[in-house]
């Protein structure tokens, strides 16, 4: 009884529009029938956990039981940060102010949290030798609310009604990471997981790269593509929110694929290590600069973003991360 109550619970909860709008999408692609990718769209989120947008970025309609186990969909992802990520200590990710009190040795710039007007004359310092400064939430996700402003009593008193917000020095990122996109600071995340024995994990690494605006957020218009763990290299074309793949930046035309990432080993020995800061939230995601003084973190995620790890663009032998993640983990 409670299986069939949980059953029913979920078909109400259907997103009916956006199945709809995903098997049509699918069927564009693939020319398969939309009445069986309908159904099989349904049953993948209920054997396999998988959203739609999870099947139609995986391209589930191509895969077998055996390669769609091993796809990490939300679901997987899901489990993961609930199993590892103790709740008790995740506000050490998701509050900015308290990640830069606990990772200031990673960060590599200088910043401050701006809570009042009180802070005047501390703000007054902070933009002192600087041209401008980069205004961010404290509770902020997807790169929202991230502005560049000058570095100006006026920016003070213009922000007053975003207090609380953390100011932090512009990042200036080095001229081979800046020749992918010189608009956006492009980042590495790097997916890391503690093991019971307290050994940090690289489980992978993607570049965010940015497409004309100030964020490399997937979700703000950036674009995504896995790095060789080994040397650092853009394996694959980058693929965006709309699922295009791009093998050479289509604003700087910049070729994507080949192209390797400076200082990785550095950036790996950093991700590592900031690994062990939390012991308590193991599987975590990392997102790192490269500037003129070396690696830099910006920020932690309690919550790595599944979307990684999916596009099939990025699997053309059909196999997903689910193993090699679970290879270390308990």
């Amino acid at each position: 009884m409670k299986k069939l109550k949980f059953l029913i619970g979920r078909i109400f909860e259907i997103d009916y529009r956006q199945l709809f709008d995903t098997v049509k999408k699918v069927h564009k692609i693939s020319g398969k029938n939309s009445i069986a990718l309908f159904f099989d769209i349904i049953y993948c989120g209920f054997r396999y956990q998988a959203g739609y947008i999870d099947y139609l970025n995986a391209r589930m309609d191509r895969l077998n039981k055996e390669e769609r186990l091993d796809v990490v969909t939300r679901g997987v992802n899901n489990q993961y940060v609930v199993k590892y990520n103790d709740f008790d200590y995740v506000h050490y990710f998701l509050n900015k102010a308290d990640f830069n009190e606990k990772f200031g040795k990673f960060l590599g710039r200088d910043w401050l949290l701006v809570e009042g007007e009180d802070q005047r004359s501390q703000f007054a310092d902070f933009i002192k030798g600087k041209d401008d400064f980069i205004l961010k939430p404290t509770d902020g996700t997807h790169g929202d609310g991230v502005a560049k402003l000058p570095a100006e009593m006026a920016s003070f008193d213009a922000s007053m009604d975003k207090c609380p917000y953390l100011a932090e020095e512009r990042i200036i990122q080095v001229d081979e990471m800046a020749s992918l996109n010189p608009s956006s600071v492009n980042t590495i995340r790097a997916i890391t997981f503690l093991d019971k024995e307290g050994k940090a994990n690289l489980l992978a690494a993607y570049m965010r790269i940015g497409r004309g605006g100030i964020v490399d957020n997937f979700c703000n218009g950036g674009m995504l593509t896995p790095v060789d763990l080994e040397t650092g290299t853009l394996m694959y074309p980058a693929v965006d929110g709309e699922n295009v793949a791009y093998e050479t930046h289509p604003v700087t035309h910049k070729s994507i694929v080949g192209f390797k990432i400076p200082q990785w080993e550095k950036v790996k020995a950093m991700a590592l290590e900031a690994a062990l800061v939390v012991p308590q939230v193991r599987y975590v995601g990392w997102d790192i600069g490269i500037s003129e003084k070396g690696p830099c973190l910006i920020e932690g995620n309690e919550y790595p973003g599944h979307v990684f790890y999916v596009f099939a663009e990025h699997h053309p032998d059909k196999k997903g991360c689910r193993h090699v993640f679970e290879s270390v983990m308990d």
